[in-house]
This record gives structure tokens, sequence and C-alpha cells, in this order.
């Protein structure tokens, strides 16, 4: 009886865990260039010579409905 509950138990976690994973999110991530554009002029200003590759470049959370404007100004 008690081995029934467990498993009744960890498909409703699964179950629900699944289904919240699966709307689709207001907001998306992308490359923030006004800050990408601050670090590499203090890198062009700085005393010491640098050679700078962004590995993870900075991020930001923009709304969808934002993203075709941003888009834009990438190009």
């Amino acid at each position: 009886m008690m081995k029934c509950h467990i498993v009744a138990l960890g498909a409703v976690v699964l179950l629900v865990t699944g289904c919240s994973a699966t709307h689709q999110d207001e907001y998306v991530w992308v490359k923030d260039y006004e800050q990408m554009r601050l670090i590499e002029q203090a890198n062009r200003s700085s005393a010491q010579l640098n050679q700078m590759h962004w590995v993870n470049p900075p991020m930001k959370r923009i709304h969808r409905s934002e993203l075709a404007k941003v888009r834009q100004q990438e190009q």
C-alpha cells in the first residue's frame, strides 16, 4: 500500500514538473551590446594592453515583444 502511494506521488511530481516547463516564456535572453561596448571601451582606454575575447558575453533579459527591435539594432 505504501509503495503504491510513493509511486503515485512520484508520477504526480514528474507530471507537474514536466507540464510547467512546456509553456513559452514571455522573456528572452539576448547579448547586452551596450554593456559589451562599455567594457571594450574601458579596455581600449586602459594603461595595459589587453586582448579581449568574449567567452560568456553579458546578457540581458527582455520582453519577447522587444526582440525584433533588438535584432534590428544588432545589424
